[in-house]
């Protein structure tokens, strides 16, 4: 993938280099969504990478760096940075919530409040290790995309159960 500007600004995602500019500054992350299926065997097109840091001020003082060193900016449709009211540094981070984050290498959403999802040290336990990143687990996918029950979700679920000999593969 290129780097440059894509629609509305934002870079055209560049996984490697987002996902080592975080293992740079030593961020502890597991990735969910849709770039975690293919460590259970499913692929499919996403346009960003969903993290779910580890929640502990130190590690969120190391995104924060990483996330400057990418040109993090959040992306708040039409406000501006003054009426958002939370700064993308350590401290914005560590009141939780979810960031969909403009970078030098596409799009990050970090995510720190999921449906189905229990617990951070839960998802890391179950997480599976893939060419040295760490992606969710089946039972954490399935139970996150299960509370969020959208149809890309269910179909998700179809595919991750299939790939698994679980069920029928779905169209």
């Amino acid at each position: 993938m290129g780097d440059g500007p894509g629609p509305r600004g934002v870079s055209k995602l560049d996984p490697e280099k987002l996902l080592s500019a975080l293992k740079d500054h030593s961020v502890e992350f597991v990735i969910i969504g849709g770039f975690s299926l293919a460590a259970h065997g499913v692929v499919r097109a996403t346009k960003d990478v969903d993290i779910v840091p580890e929640p502990s001020p130190a590690n969120l003082k190391r995104l924060a760096r990483a996330l400057r060193s990418m040109g993090a900016e959040p992306d708040i449709g039409e406000l501006d940075q003054e009426e958002f009211g939370i700064e993308l540094d350590a401290h914005g981070l560590t009141k939780g919530g979810n960031w969909v984050l403009r970078t030098k290498h596409g799009r990050l959403d970090v995510m720190q409040n999921i449906p189905g999802l229990r617990s951070w040290h839960q998802l890391r336990a179950g997480a599976v290790d893939f060419d040295g990143a760490l992606y969710a687990g089946y039972n954490e996918l399935i139970s996150m995309k299960s509370a969020s029950a959208r149809d890309e979700d269910l179909t998700d679920i179809a595919r991750l159960k299939a790939a698994r000999g679980e069920g029928e593969h779905p169209n």
